[in-house]
C-alpha cells in the first residue's frame, strides 16, 4: 500500500491568518506522509445547480461505516514510523469468509501524520480492498477539515472547510476521476453562492448567487479565456503594434478572475489489496449547464 502526497500547494489565503505556523504544519504534514509511503507497505451532500437543497443520491453520498475503525473483533497492527517508540499507523483487520475460506480484510487505518500521538487521518476501505473514504484534520486541531469520498476505488467528491469551524464550505465534484464542478459558499453558511463549471479538467465558466435567492444570478466566462479575448491579437507583419482595438470578447467581470478555491489535496491512497471487483460506480453528478 502507498500513500503520497499531491505536490499542490495550500494556497496562503485559505488558511485563516490567525493561525500562524500554519504552512509549517503542513510542510510537516507533507514530510511525514512521504514518509509513510515509504515505510508502511459528517458532511454536506451534493448540491445541484442554484439550488441549496441536498441531494441524498448522488455519488458517495450517506453515512460511512465507522465500524470500520472499530476495535472491537479486529486485529490491530502498528508502525512507528520515526522510531519514536510510539506508533504512527493503525491498521485494522477484520476477518470474513469468502468461498469458504477465512480471510484477513483490511477495513481501516488511522494516521498520525505531525507525530503528537493524535490521529490525523482515516483511511476505510471496502473489503475488496478499495478505499471507500477518507478524513483528514489538515491543522491539528482535533477536527476534520477534508472529506473524501470514493466509488469503486475512484475519488466522487471531496469536502473542504477552509475556515476551520468544523463545517464543510468547498465542494468539488469529479467524473472519471477529472474535476467537473467546484461549489464554494463564500459567505460560510453552509449555502452555495458560486458554481465553477469545468470542461476537460479547465475552468470553463462561473455562476453567482448575488442575492441569496440560491438561484444563480449571474455568470462569467473562464478568467483564462476572458484575458486572451482581451489581448489584442499578435502583430506578425513586423510593424508597430495596433493600439486603441478594444477586446470585443468582454472579460470577465465581478472579479472572477483568481475565484477558483484550491483545495489541499489528501495523500493520495491506492488499494492495499485487489480482490473481487465492487459495483460499477453511480453515474456522477448531472452537471447544469
Amino acid at each position: 500500500m502507498t500513500i503520497r502526497i499531491s505536490s499542490n500547494p495550500v494556497t496562503q489565503r485559505l488558511a485563516p491568518r490567525h493561525r500562524r505556523g500554519y504552512a509549517a504544519r503542513m510542510r510537516l504534514l507533507l514530510g511525514l506522509t512521504l514518509a509513510l509511503s515509504v515505510t508502511a507497505c459528517s458532511s454536506t451532500d451534493t448540491k445541484q445547480e442554484g439550488t441549496t437543497a441536498a441531494k441524498a443520491d448522488q455519488p458517495g453520498s450517506g453515512e460511512k461505516d465507522k465500524s470500520r475503525c472499530d476495535t472491537s473483533g479486529k486485529k490491530i497492527t502498528t508502525v512507528d514510523l520515526n522510531n519514536d517508540g510510539k506508533p504512527d499507523v493503525w491498521k485494522f483487520y477484520a476477518t470474513v469468509m469468502e468461498n469458504g475460506a477465512s480471510l484477513e480484510v483490511l477495513t481501516c487505518k488511522e494516521v498520525d501524520l505531525n507525530s503528537d500521538s493524535k490521529k490525523d487521518a482515516w483511511i476505510y476501505y471496502e473489503n475488496n480492498g478499495n478505499v471507500a473514504n477518507e478524513e483528514y484534520d489538515l491543522d491539528f486541531d482535533g477536527r476534520i477539515d477534508l472529506w473524501v469520498y470514493r466509488q469503486n476505488g475512484k475519488i466522487v467528491r471531496e469536502e473542504y472547510d477552509s475556515n476551520f469551524d468544523g463545517k464543510p464550505d468547498i465542494w468539488k465534484f469529479y467524473e472519471n476521476e477529472k474535476l467537473a464542478r467546484l461549489e464554494r459558499s463564500t459567505r460560510k453558511n453552509g449555502k452555495v453562492d458560486v458554481w465553477e463549471y469545468y470542461e476537460g479538467g479547465k475552468l470553463d465558466r462561473i455562476g453567482y448567487d448575488t442575492t441569496g435567492s440560491g438561484q444563480i444570478d449571474r455568470w462569467d466566462r473562464a478568467p483564462d479565456e476572458a484575458a486572451a479575448s482581451a489581448t489584442p491579437a499578435a502583430n506578425t507583419s513586423g510593424g508597430a503594434p495596433a493600439t486603441g482595438g478594444a477586446a470585443t470578447g468582454g472579460a470577465a467581470t465581478g472579479g472572477a478572475a483568481g475565484s477558483s478555491a484550491t483545495v489541499p489535496q489528501p495523500p493520495t491512497v491506492t488499494p492495499e489489496a485487489s480482490g473481487a471487483k465492487g459495483t460499477a460506480p453511480a453515474s456522477s453528478p448531472s452537471k447544469p449547464k
